[in-house]
């Protein structure tokens, strides 16, 4: 079943693909999913754009590298 999304939602979807951090990524999808009219034939389509939004969230929220504790004593000695 077709869509017929308005040209508003075209605008807000080359702004998500020209977007590089996942904060404006993230805004630009909500944007795309406010604008989208809902009836089903968007329903997969806005369960698509839910699912990017909650990938971009993890990302922008993962921690990366490793922690080291602020008083790390290295092991020495012969029993070690």
């Amino acid at each position: 079943m077709p869509a017929n999304l308005p040209p508003q939602y075209f605008e807000a979807e080359k702004t998500c693909r020209l977007a590089k951090r996942p904060e404006e990524k993230i805004a630009a999808l909500e944007e795309m999913l406010a604008i989208m009219p809902k009836h089903k034939g968007t329903d997969h389509l806005r369960a698509e754009l839910r699912g990017r939004i909650a990938k971009l969230t993890q990302l922008a929220t993962k921690k990366s590298g490793v922690h080291r504790a602020s008083m790390a004593i290295e092991k020495e000695g012969a029993a070690q």
